[in-house]
């Protein structure tokens, strides 16, 4: 009996210190002000560090850009560092599955005079490195609303973040092909399709692990061919379009 009490009394003294010790963190502050947060995995003196994020990323640092480390805190100790000097850990997911979802505008000019239109894509793929990630991406781009004039892009978008901080840059480029139907309201009974392609830079604000602001602008190309009864003489006109765009979009990518 006597043992059975002095096993439990060792089990209810030496499980929190395990416990504890598990759900340490280490920090690393570097010399141009990032701070990164997690579990260092390898580090030897005149070596590179391993540190693994909380989000389960793996990051490699150069001894010549480590300011200083921190070991073995406490989550609520670090909390409520963040609290008092205001500064933000990066967590940002640079490897594993995302999504991102855009809202973009589409603004050029014809003979007709300056044309907007809206668009709306989601994205979702791989990000194999920080640097590079695949996705799949589908849409819906309305070019003209007097004319009905909408495509349905269906695309693979590469993309990449350029640096480690809260605010990063990053590119995107896209290439694919945009579907077209005939639209009875607008009295379009043929559509085709054709050659998509976009290409743009912008900034990642925020490097949280969940969701993160995106904000880019650049260049949108889309080959079109619309066929339409005119509605006072009932005559055909046909219509081959190439539009040139300039797009800006904002999004979120969790």
């Amino acid at each position: 009996m006597n043992t059975i009490r002095r096993a439990v009394l060792i089990l209810v003294l030496v499980l929190p210190l395990g416990l504890k010790g598990q759900s340490d963190i280490d920090v690393i502050h570097l010399k141009n002000g990032s701070k990164f947060e997690g579990k260092i995995l390898e580090y030897q003196q005149g070596s590179a560090l391993r540190l693994q994020l909380r989000s389960g990323g793996e990051l490699e640092f150069r001894e010549e850009e480590i300011s200083r480390i921190e070991q073995g805190l406490e989550p609520e100790e670090e909390n409520r560092k963040e609290m008092s000097s205001g500064e933000k850990t990066y967590a940002f997911k640079e490897r594993g599955v995302f999504n991102a979802t855009y809202f973009s505008t589409l603004s050029g000019s014809s003979e007709e005079g300056f044309l907007l239109g809206l668009g709306l894509h989601n994205i979702t793929g791989y990000q194999f490195h920080r640097l590079f990630g695949l996705g799949l991406g589908l849409g819906v781009d309305t070019y003209s609303f007097d004319n009905g004039e909408t495509l349905y892009p269906v695309f693979v978008e590469s993309r990449g973040y350029l640096s480690q901080n809260r605010v990063a840059p990053y590119y995107a480029a896209a290439g694919g092909y945009g579907f077209a139907f005939r639209n009875n309201d607008e009295l379009i009974n043929k559509a085709q399709g054709g050659l998509f392609f976009r290409a743009a830079l912008g900034l990642r604000l925020g490097a949280d692990k969940d969701t993160n602001v995106l904000i880019d602008g650049g260049y949108q190309y889309q080959d079109a061919f619309f066929e339409r009864r005119t509605a006072f003489q009932n005559e055909i006109e046909e219509k081959r379009l190439t539009f040139h765009r300039i797009v800006i979009r904002i999004g979120l990518i969790f």
